[in-house]
């Protein structure tokens, strides 16, 4: 058996961009969500950068991401 199973992925293309929403179980039976984001570089390599939010940061988490979202919302209003 794998070290993490994978129980939902979602990917989002965003132009030159990828992200994926990825939400796996440790062997411990604990569950985490990685937000990664691909992107080519000129020489066709893939550059990925990750984040992990395990589920007591999921609220903060939330929170803070509604408040940044708001402000991109009301700077395209504009």
């Amino acid at each position: 058996m794998s070290e993490k199973t994978s129980l939902y992925t979602r990917m989002i293309r965003a132009g030159r961009r990828t992200y994926f929403f990825d939400v796996r179980e440790a062997k411990n039976n604990k569950r985490f969500m990685i937000i990664a984001e691909s992107t080519r570089a000129e020489d066709g390599t893939f550059n990925r950068s990750s984040v992990i939010i395990f589920p007591d940061d999921v609220e903060n988490f939330l929170t803070a991401f509604s408040e940044a979202r708001a402000l991109l919302k009301d700077s395209v209003a504009s």
